[in-house]
């Protein structure tokens, strides 16, 4: 009787390892088949303000290059970030303003920028529209320039702000101003620029496009 009972034991213990040999196998094949999904966080909640598929500079329209630069640049203007060591060390401002309007905005909006970043506020800026003073059409001919003209803008926009960057259940305190700008553009990558180079040295893309802002005003051009 034993000698049966030992021997059905050896039959279970057989089929079990049997078993966990090939649960083993499908899990090592299940994680040969894994991938790693990589998210990033967005401020945009739109379908069209997600990482997507890099564009081609010759499929975007000058009037949509154009803008997407002024939204960049307002967006880099009000823009707060919690505990920022280095405020007034913007390249891509810098890069889109004239000495003038950089010296104007450090002396000025950096200011409350710094106090706001020093309370760990977090502010980030969205363009509703915008509008060109000197064309109303907004049908300059860029193609006929031999360099960029001074144009007028007026563009309003919406600042939304945390008072507390840490807490999820904070609402931001959504507020809407009007800022005119005079900038220079025409399409196309600065000419004076080894974009190869350029690339290569970290510097941020948006430097190669022939974008200055001139003038900025609350209100209007001063």
């Amino acid at each position: 009787m034993m000698k049966i009972k030992s021997f059905l034991f050896g039959i279970l213990f057989l089929i079990m390892v049997f078993i966990m040999v090939i649960l083993t196998a499908l899990i090592y094949r299940a994680n040969e088949r894994s991938s790693v999904k990589t998210y990033i966080f967005q401020m945009g909640n739109g379908a069209n303000q997600r990482v997507g598929e890099l564009q081609n500079i010759n499929d975007i329209s000058q009037n949509d290059l154009r803008n997407k630069l002024i939204r960049k640049y307002i967006s880099e203007y009000f823009k707060v970030i919690p505990g920022d060591p280095a405020v007034t060390t913007r390249p891509i401002l810098s890069a889109l303003s004239n000495s003038d309007v950089f010296e104007q905005w450090t002396s000025t909006e950096a200011k409350q920028i710094s106090e706001m970043s020093n309370r760990k506020m977090f502010r980030m800026a969205k363009v509703t529209s915008i509008e060109v003073l000197n064309n109303s059409k907004d049908n300059i001919d860029y193609d006929a320039q031999i360099k960029a003209d001074y144009v007028y803008y007026v563009v309003n926009y919406d600042t939304y702000t945390w008072t507390q960057s840490n807490d999820m259940k904070i609402e931001p305190i959504v507020d809407s101003g009007i800022i005119a700008i005079e900038a220079r553009f025409k399409p196309g990558i600065r000419p004076d620029i080894d974009v190869k180079k350029y690339l290569e040295s970290d510097k941020n893309p948006i430097g190669l496009f022939m974008f200055e802002v001139t003038r900025i005003g609350s209100k209007g051009i001063e």
